[in-house]
């Protein structure tokens, strides 16, 4: 009798080894942009510092014009046999009395055009580095400009008369004149104004001052002494 042993058959095993890798991701991490303080300040002067070269242009320009218009309105003072008579009296208001529209006209470019020095010297007040002349200077020239506003302004409407004190008539565009001259120096002593520029410019205020009818002469020298501000100037942080 024989036996027979049966053996289970032996499954192989294979155990499964499942590999997994893990993803091999790229984290990007953005850096966030952010504007140093000093950059930001410096755009900002830029931006303040823009106004500069259009005054230093326009201001002259309109006192020129006011010069030349003041002029031919005095032609009404010569005798009538050259037909110039009464070119003042061009219809004119109503409220300006005896004035006519080129006085009026002349007015009002001697107001804008000091209006024009006035915030120009503001804008040059904010340059200067050492010497802490712009805030005395931007109240100075505000008040000159102010002052003339309210004396055109008086004239026009009747309460003030030709019989004022020209220290009250031409007080204000002093005024401002004397502020945009201490800010001209005060850019000369720190090297931001050639020193010929200054001189010119004094030469154009002395003209301007004189009593010879010299108003658009001083005009045109004091446009050429501020030539230099016309050039737009990098703003530089202190």
């Amino acid at each position: 009798m024989t036996t027979s042993t049966l053996a289970p058959a032996r499954v192989p095993m294979q155990t499964a080894t499942v590999t997994t890798r893990p993803a091999n991701t790229h984290t990007t991490t953005s850096r966030p942009t952010t504007s140093h303080p000093s950059a930001t300040a410096a755009t900002a002067g830029q931006v303040s510092s823009d106004r500069v070269p259009l005054l230093a242009l326009l201001a002259p320009l309109l006192l020129f014009a006011h010069g030349i218009v003041e002029w031919v309105d005095g032609l009404d003072t010569l005798d009538d046999a050259g037909g110039l008579g009464n070119l003042g009296g061009l219809g004119g208001l109503a409220a300006a009395h005896a004035d006519g529209a080129l006085s009026v006209a002349a007015g009002v470019l001697l107001v804008l055009s000091v209006a024009g020095f006035a915030w120009l010297t503001t804008s040059l007040g904010v340059r200067l580095r050492h010497l802490p002349l712009a805030v005395p200077t931007a109240l100075l020239a505000a008040f000159g400009a102010g002052a003339t506003g309210a004396v055109w302004l008086g004239r026009l409407t009747g309460l003030l008369d030709d019989t004022i004190p020209s220290v009250l008539a031409s007080g204000g565009a002093v005024l401002t004149g004397l502020a945009l001259a201490a800010v001209l120096v005060a850019l000369a002593l720190e090297g931001r104004m050639p020193v010929g520029a200054l001189a010119l410019a004094a030469i154009g205020a002395l003209l301007l001052v004189l009593p010879w009818g010299l108003g658009p002469l001083g005009s045109l020298v004091l446009l050429i002494a501020l030539a230099p501000l016309t050039r737009p100037e990098s703003a530089e942080t202190v």
